[in-house]
């Protein structure tokens, strides 16, 4: 019922704003509560989760953090936890057995390739028992993290919780993370209430939560998961990073830096995705601009050495 509620009732939301936009067109409210709420949600998974979370590659303070989560949390792809080690249990196994949302893994002629794009785009997502079962596993074994991560049982919530011992280990961020559904609630009454207030109307709260919630919602998860079924392979590679990974700029701009996807795999603990100078990483420019705040230290980066020791040795003038 819960899976049906954060995937199902945004999916209709969706289907309602298309029919709205067909008879009424768009207005300027709903194109800034959409466009508004979209950077804000993306920014927490890529610059939160993914970068922050998953990978460590940089440190920041708590109430950042805090936001980084909450954000990252109104998209609605899962808690931090959940996100995080399904991530790292992605970078552990990319395309090889083990992978749980790989497009190409055994995957032989034209049919089965189209197959494995929307596997890995949505529906490996309603097959992983522990995107609806991870909350309850955790708040099971809050009091003994040590205990589960040591435990030799081989279900999927073990597998994955034991990528996380730097996380399971922090009470404020299990806290937090285990009022996901509450953050949730929030990507979608923060446009309503907004809408509502900027029109002064019970019509703009409404139309704030369609566009700003449910269109919103939608398109950052489908272009969230499309990193793991484009990115995966349409694009260059121009970094040797053993496995499927490309760079597609037009993701790139759609989830804020994620698309230079092979760069990201080739150097995992990289802040930073850009590694050319025409390459737009807008969580990149992000965390720079952190690190000049004073507000992000410990910033990890590959040197030029190590960029120039993985390129391939035939690349495009433009790679």
């Amino acid at each position: 019922m819960l899976l049906f509620m954060v995937q199902g009732l945004p999916l209709l939301g969706l289907g309602y704003g298309v029919w709205l936009f067909s008879r009424e067109g768009i207005r300027p409210l709903d194109v800034g509560l959409l466009v508004g709420m979209y950077l804000l949600t993306m920014t927490g998974i890529e610059l939160g989760f993914h970068r922050y979370y998953a990978h460590r590659t940089f440190e920041t303070t708590r109430p950042i953090r805090a936001l980084l989560l909450i954000l990252g949390s109104m998209a609605g792809q899962g808690s931090t936890l959940l996100w995080s080690a399904i991530h790292r249990w992605h970078h552990a196994h990319t395309d090889v057995p083990g992978d749980l949302h790989s497009p190409t893994l055994g995957r032989h002629g034209w049919w089965q390739r189209v197959r494995g794009f929307f596997w890995s785009q949505f529906l490996w997502y309603l097959d992983t028992p522990a995107v609806a079962n991870f909350g309850r596993f955790l708040e099971r074994h809050r009091a003994a993290p040590d205990a589960v991560l040591a435990s030799a049982e081989d279900s999927q919530e073990h597998r994955l919780v034991r990528t996380l011992p730097d996380l399971l280990r922090d009470e404020w961020l299990l806290r937090l993370n285990q009022r996901y559904g509450l953050w949730v609630l929030l990507g979608f009454a923060l446009p309503t209430v907004v809408g509502g207030l900027a029109t002064g109307s019970w019509e703009g709260a409404w139309r704030g939560l369609v566009w700003g919630g449910f269109v919103r919602f939608s398109l950052v998860q489908q272009v969230s998961f499309a990193i793991n079924s484009v990115t995966h392979t349409l694009g260059t590679q121009p970094l040797a990073s053993r496995d499927d990974s490309r760079n597609n700029a037009v993701m790139a701009v759609l989830t804020l830096g994620a698309g230079w996807h092979n760069n990201h795999h080739t150097f995992p603990g990289s802040a930073f995705t850009d590694l050319r100078w025409w390459q737009v990483d807008a969580s990149g420019l992000m965390i720079r601009l952190l690190e000049r705040l004073g507000l992000a230290w410990d910033v990890r980066r590959p040197s030029a050495e190590a960029i120039a020791a993985r390129q391939r040795p035939s690349r495009s003038p433009h790679e």
